[in-house]
């Protein structure tokens, strides 16, 4: 019997010794398709986003901020209006202290019911020929004067709102209650981004194929899965005389608000003789330090070995940033599909599985 235990239990611990670990899962990562493969119709071009309407509101009048317009916020409680906020054409944003111009209001109403009683008066003398013409258009000259003081000083109460122009979003607040502004001074942006435009810019031998209201694709990181189509609304007509190229826009609808102000967006000029050498950029965060390696620089590819996708280490050399894309001048072909969310974390040879 003891012979029958033993033997068991050697059975039972060469089982548990001689058995595999299970493989770890496939590391998720995003992809980014590698441009420039032959397939491009002419060269790329990076872009910014701007929105389509853009307009710092000003105060007219100057003086103490005594309120700013008031939002609930994310939790509940009213604030002030902020970066991000919706608002709507005609909201009030701000008001200026306006005791001031209350009283300078008062005053030319004073001023003005004195001026139209010795007006009146004097008509009725001139009427009855008891006064010259000289003393009616003094008396007349007189009310006018008074009248035109005190719609400037109503005016200037009613400037002491400041409203929304226009239905958009507040990109800035440069002020709080309390700020003392001056007239002129700005105290909101707001931006209408239902459209945005795209721009970039392009040499004087490209310039002229540029046509107004030609249809442009454009891609964007913030909408990778989306194909976002354009008109040419706006063509240069001098060079910058920094860079020399010639500024373009492109109208985009943005009904859902994903593009925002200051992103990064490329395009391919419709229609242009494709470059001999394509420029091959790939997104910042696809750049790691290769292990052991505190100069060099590398990408993570994702090949096919085996029905399987597997990750390779490639070195590279690298060029100009151009927003949060970098130019690779060697190491990177066309086509390949370089590992982007996730780079950080991949090991040479390690199994991956690309999500969208």
């Amino acid at each position: 019997m003891r012979t029958i235990v033993s033997t068991t239990a050697v059975l039972l611990i060469t089982a548990g010794c001689g058995g595999e670990a299970p493989p770890p899962p496939p590391l998720p990562v995003t992809v980014h398709v590698v441009a420039g493969d032959g397939t491009s119709g002419g060269p790329r071009y990076s872009a910014s986003i701007r929105p389509d309407v853009q307009v710092d509101v000003a105060f007219k009048v100057g003086g103490y901020v005594d309120e700013i317009l008031q939002v609930r916020g994310a939790d509940g409680r009213l604030r002030n209006v902020q970066d991000g906020d919706v608002v709507r054409r005609g909201t009030v944003l701000a008001r200026v202290r306006d005791r001031e111009y209350r009283d300078a209001v008062a005053q030319a109403q004073a001023s003005l019911g004195q001026a139209k009683a010795d007006f009146d008066r004097v008509s009725q003398l001139y009427e009855n020929r008891s006064v010259s013409k000289a003393d009616y258009d003094a008396a007349y000259a007189r009310y006018t004067a008074s009248q035109a003081q005190h719609d400037q000083a109503t005016l200037a109460l009613s400037d002491c709102t400041l409203r929304a122009p226009m239905d958009g979003t507040l990109l800035r607040r440069t002020i709080e209650v309390g700020t003392l502004v001056a007239p002129g001074a700005p105290g909101f942006s707001i931006a209408d981004t239902r459209a945005v435009k795209v721009v970039f810019g392009v040499p004087d031998v490209l310039v002229g194929t540029m046509r107004m209201g030609a249809t442009q694709r454009v891609a964007a990181e913030a909408a990778p899965d989306r194909a976002l189509f354009g008109r040419i609304t706006r063509v240069a007509p001098s060079a910058d005389p920094t860079s020399r190229v010639f500024e373009v826009e492109v109208t985009i609808p943005n009904p859902d608000g994903v593009l925002k102000p200051g992103m990064i967006a490329s395009l391919q000029v419709a229609g242009a003789a494709p470059s001999a050498t394509p420029p091959i950029v790939v997104p910042l965060n696809a750049v790691v330090r290769p292990a052991g390696d505190s100069v060099g620089y590398a990408v993570f590819l994702v090949e096919d070995q085996g029905g399987r996708s597997i990750a390779r280490l490639r070195p590279v050399q690298l060029g100009d940033v151009a927003g949060n894309m970098i130019r690779v001048t060697a190491g990177l072909q066309g086509g390949e599909r370089v590992i982007v969310r996730g780079a950080t974390l991949a090991v040479d040879s390690q199994a991956v599985r690309v999500i969208p």
